[in-house]
């Protein structure tokens, strides 16, 4: 299947559209992490640790933090 993101319309799998001309929709990875990141830090800062969701450069010592594997990951 082809995906198309809905904010940047950047195209993902083989790039064409089905066979009825569309794409199925979604978000691609770095528009999603965009959207997602307000939402975290809200969530982190409610939780008590630093808001600071997507800010890591492969270190984080919030270990008590729900989203510290995805954010190192990320």
């Amino acid at each position: 299947m082809t995906y198309q993101c809905i904010k940047c319309l950047e195209t993902w799998e083989n790039g064409k559209p089905t066979s009825d001309g569309y794409y199925s929709h979604g978000l691609c990875a770095p528009c999603l992490k965009d959207v997602l990141i307000p939402l975290y830090r809200k969530r982190q800062a409610r939780e008590g640790n630093f808001d600071c969701f997507g800010k890591s450069s492969g270190f984080c010592d919030q270990t008590n933090c729900t989203y510290r594997h995805i954010c190192i990951n990320a």
